[in-house]
């Protein structure tokens, strides 16, 4: 792999660590980032090891759409009538 491309291999996962940032803190998670993983733990205290910023990144893609997905259900009241 020659130097530019490297860099922009580099780049694209700077971005993608971002932008995974960012939905993490929105999700209310922590992330931890080691020298090669990166650790994301959830509010139940269910922990998540990433090796690479590309697995990352799908993660709090899904785990985002997710969230939007279950707040965009719509809530069912059934009513009940008093005659039997």
């Amino acid at each position: 792999m020659s130097w530019s491309e490297e860099q922009v291999r580099r780049e694209k996962e700077l971005n993608l660590i971002k932008k995974s940032e960012l939905k993490l803190k929105e999700l209310g998670f922590d992330l931890i980032t080691r020298n090669t993983y990166w650790l994301v733990y959830e509010n139940s205290g269910k922990r998540h090891v990433f090796e690479d910023a590309n697995s990352l990144y799908k993660f709090c893609y899904r785990k985002k759409y997710k969230q939007e997905k279950k707040a965009k259900e719509p809530v069912f009241v059934l009513k009940s009538t008093g005659s039997s």
